[in-house]
């Protein structure tokens, strides 16, 4: 499989975690990570491409987007919560963007942290953690193409990806 990469830029993650943090006040930044993860993936599936683009990794408490976590530790150091994002600017969303973000809000905003990591803690993301451990690290990349495969539709996003 040809190595798969997104456009990225922090704004639209910043945007979506915004967008998390107005509809689940007090929400952590882990919940929040988790969920980005599961609407970005929700997004690609539907519709071909992700809404941050951002690069996840994948850490002890599961799948992280690299970026947007390197600016929320510049921010506010380690710890639980995000710092004010202020309100999201909903012109910078497509409509299946807001619509996928209020799908997964929707279905497991308000299910508590244990569900959201059992649900994000899947092979993918073993995988990777376990690749890094193995390699002395405490972190590993988890590539598009392994979270492309995993889609039960994965095949035909990736021939829509070669075909653009």
């Amino acid at each position: 499989m040809p190595k798969v990469t997104f456009e990225y830029s922090l704004k639209p993650a910043l945007n979506a975690l915004a967008y998390l943090q107005q509809s689940l006040p007090g929400i952590t930044r882990l919940d929040a990570f988790k969920l980005l993860y599961l609407a970005d993936r929700r997004h690609l599936e539907l519709y071909g491409r992700p809404i941050s683009g951002d690069k996840y990794v994948a850490m002890d408490n599961g799948p992280v987007p690299s970026r947007a976590y390197d600016f929320v530790l510049k921010k506010v150091g380690k710890g639980r919560e995000l710092p004010d994002l202020g309100v999201p600017d909903l012109n910078q969303f497509s409509d299946s963007e807001q619509e996928v973000l209020d799908e997964i809000i929707k279905r497991h905003g308000n299910r508590g942290t244990s569900h959201l990591l059992r649900i994000t803690h899947d092979g993918i993301w073993r995988q990777a953690l376990d690749a890094a451990k193995a390699k002395g690290k405490g972190s590993g990349p988890i590539h598009w193409e392994q979270i492309i495969q995993s889609l039960d539709n994965g095949e035909e996003v990736i021939e829509a990806l070669l075909q653009d």
